[in-house]
């Protein structure tokens, strides 16, 4: 009897789990990313600058679900230069280990770009190449559609952007990968085409991000658009290079 109270004294005394066997917390599946740039110089000409950036991603089971927005704006003595909003979402479920299907929505509104709205509609499926613990890289296609509205606001005097509204089907691809080289930088590229009859884009984004702590980071990202056709005197490729303070919530 003695010895029976005994081991019960000793098991209510024992905690339920031993410190190496505590269970693994889970990750939230919300996570969110916040991006601020901001630059201004003064003396012979005058110049200023503003781009934001929003990201919120969720991600649980077979789910995965992004958006992201954009804002630039550019000023230079007291004119504006350039200004441009984007807003892109994307549904992704799985269908098994490495495939998913997906849903994409991209909204374009460039004040002096070749149009002044771009908008796709797009589906298909994705693939994840590799999964490492250092690499990953994710390959998309699929079919989609294009609304393309003129800019009709003149650069110049006389020089009229795109003369016809867009409204055809596409071909969509991308391609992204992220590499961790340490745990601190971490460098991320994304190769998006696609292709219509009127026209084609190729949009190239380069990330590397150096982390400052675990939740602010400096990011520097380069961005380059080519459009298959402009108008005659107007350039084909448009660039933006960025530095912001990044976020982590």
């Amino acid at each position: 009897m003695a010895r029976y109270l005994l081991a019960l004294l000793l098991l209510a005394n024992t905690p339920a789990f031993a410190d190496d066997d505590k269970p693994t917390q889970l990750p939230p599946p919300w996570s969110s990313e916040l991006e601020l740039g901001y630059q201004s110089l003064g003396g012979n000409s005058d110049s200023e600058s503003l781009n934001t950036r929003v990201e919120l991603t969720y991600v649980k089971n077979q789910y995965r679900q992004t958006a992201e927005a954009k804002y630039l704006l550019a000023e230079k003595d007291g004119e504006e230069d350039k200004r441009k909003g984007q807003i892109e979402l994307q549904s992704d479920v799985k269908i098994n280990e490495r495939t998913y299907v997906l849903g994409n929505a991209n909204y374009v509104d460039d004040r002096y770009g070749p149009y002044f709205i771009d908008f796709t509609l797009a589906t298909g499926l994705g693939y994840q190449l590799l999964r490492l613990e250092t690499f990953q890289m994710e390959v998309e296609a699929g079919p989609g559609y294009r609304h393309q509205e003129p800019n009709i606001d003149e650069i110049d005097d006389d020089d009229i952007i795109v003369p016809e509204t867009v409204d055809e089907l596409i071909l969509r691809g991308s391609a992204k990968f992220t590499w961790k080289p340490s745990k601190t930088v971490e460098l991320n590229a994304r190769f998006t085409g696609v292709a219509g009859n009127s026209n084609s884009t190729l949009e190239t984004e380069i990330d590397l991000t150096s982390s400052i702590t675990d939740h602010i980071a400096i990011k520097f990202s380069n961005t380059q658009k080519v459009n298959s056709w402009v108008p005659d005197g107007l350039e084909k490729r448009d660039s933006t290079m960025t530095i912001n303070l990044l976020f982590k919530i």
